[in-house]
């Protein structure tokens, strides 16, 4: 187990074959996957894959999608990281929750130090962030984290709007 780095409530780590479980129970929830891609849940088997590319993208890359779990009682709460859809020409940071930590400022706590994480083990001269203009937590995340509105454009499923954030506007 790869420990990337801690908060003050939170463990963030590469995910495990260990953690199948715990993941494909949060992609199996219409409600939290509601923005995400085209709403639709994740088999099991579709999440042992993700787990499977997160391990490459690891190797390959040095950073991807990565697990994140409460340090109080080691519960799973979901998972945040910056990825490159095969679709887009650039990374994004994506965070997905459970319920139980929906508006506990869990995305902001656990997104700051992974944009630090990235960009320092990356050349990466800017992170997107895509996002539902109807997800207004995450457009209040993404602009407490320092990202800036750039524009909105439709795709098959409605509009998106796309936030950027630059290596060097980054926040201490």
């Amino acid at each position: 187990m790869t420990v990337l780095y801690e908060t003050a409530r939170c463990l963030v780590r590469q995910f495990t074959p260990e953690d199948l479980d715990d993941f494909a129970s949060l992609c199996a929830d219409p409600l939290v996957l509601r923005y995400v891609g085209d709403g639709t849940t994740l088999t099991r088997s579709e999440v042992a894959d993700w787990i499977e590319i997160c391990k490459r993208k690891y190797r390959d890359r040095g950073y991807g999608t990565s697990a994140v779990y409460l340090k109080a009682d080691n519960r799973f709460l979901g998972y945040c990281g910056v990825v490159r859809a095969p679709e887009n020409a650039f990374d994004e940071l994506v965070y997905v929750f459970h319920q139980f930590g929906w508006g506990q400022g869990f995305a902001t706590e656990v997104a700051a130090p992974m944009l630090d994480y990235v960009f320092s083990r990356s050349a990466l001269t800017r992170i997107y962030a895509t996002i539902d203009p109807a997800n207004l937590a995450s457009v209040h995340v993404a602009e407490k984290l320092g990202f800036h509105y750039e524009k909105t454009e439709p795709d098959e499923l409605g509009p998106v709007a796309y936030y950027v954030i630059h290596r060097k506007d980054l926040r201490p």
